[in-house]
């Protein structure tokens, strides 16, 4: 045989667990196997090294110097191994986390609150990116994503974060310059502000409420925006009014920038939820940015 061959990991930790535990008995125990069974182990691995590495001094088992040893540098070995394994299976827990999330999510929600993460973690740091279309994980250097939808996309696991709640909101001047806003028939004339990449925000909306679904339908000189904080900041400036999910404009609410003109709420069907790879929340950072952001999102979905 060639004598750089090294002997099966079974042995090894075999006879580790054996001088550790001074017990063939005990060993076994710990390994889910007989007595019998690491006493023909450790007579295995004594004749392929050539060496006793254990000796009986009466009832008692007892390392040879040569064993005591080979112990010492075997459970560094195995530790390291073990480790290593760990870290390439579940990820450290230290190091960035990369996350990608949706626009005004990102700034009106989520960096907010990224800094009590980091207390609560500390050496686990967010690299935070943004986006609308679902991510490649296999691809994609991204470990963890919010999204907004049905939580029906293919390649990867999403799991519920909150729900979408929608509501009519409007600069504290606006009904004092424009009219009142008293009833939903009001809104036909109202300058209503669109979303441009959900065009059927109002649609959905009307049907909801009751309205005919055509009703609200933008004007040839609507304002379309592409991002939520752009219709915010639209809304704040009185340009119109605006159908925006409640979660993003607390600030603004609790500041006087925005009123509520109506007390009209809808949960829209489509929600947000984090996706990841599947096996993704076995890796300890991924673990530990879904429990705390579900627990953030707590509030949101009671």
């Amino acid at each position: 045989m060639p004598e750089n061959r090294l002997p099966s990991l079974n042995a090894l930790r075999t006879f580790e667990a054996a001088a550790r535990l001074g017990s063939f008995t005990r060993a076994g125990e710990a390994l889910h196997v007989t007595q019998s069974a690491v006493s023909r182990m450790v007579a295995s691995l004594e004749a392929d090294l050539g060496r006793a590495l254990f000796q009986r001094q009466g009832p008692r088992l007892m390392l040879t110097p040569a064993g005591a040893e080979y112990q010492r540098a075997i459970a560094g070995a195995l530790a390291d191994l073990d480790a290593a394994t760990r870290r390439l299976r579940f990820g450290d827990a230290t190091g960035p986390i990369a996350v990608s999330t949706l626009h005004t999510l990102a700034f009106r929600w989520l960096v907010p609150r990224l800094q009590g993460f980091e207390a609560a973690h500390p050496g686990l740091s967010v690299d935070l990116s943004t986006g609308d279309r679902m991510v490649d994980f296999t691809s994609e250097p991204v470990d963890i994503a919010i999204r907004y939808g049905y939580g029906d996309w293919p390649g990867c696991r999403a799991e519920f974060l909150m729900p979408e709640t929608v509501s009519l909101f409007c600069a504290p001047h606006f009904t004092a310059r424009f009219g009142p806003l008293d009833r939903l028939e009001d809104l036909r004339h109202h300058r209503r502000l669109f979303h441009s990449t959900r065009p059927q925000a109002w649609p959905d909306f009307c049907a909801a409420v009751g309205l005919p679904t055509d009703s609200l339908r933008p004007a040839p000189d609507a304002p379309g925006f592409e991002h939520f904080f752009m219709i915010i900041e639209a809304a704040v400036a009185g340009m119109g009014v605006a159908l925006l999910p409640e979660f993003l404009v607390e600030a603004d609410i609790e500041a006087g920038r925005l009123v509520q003109p109506l007390p009209v709420r809808v949960r829209n069907p489509r929600a947000y939820y984090l996706a990841y790879g599947k096996g993704a929340e076995r890796r300890a950072k991924v673990a530990l940015f879904r429990d705390w952001i579900l627990y953030e999102a707590a509030p949101y979905r009671a």
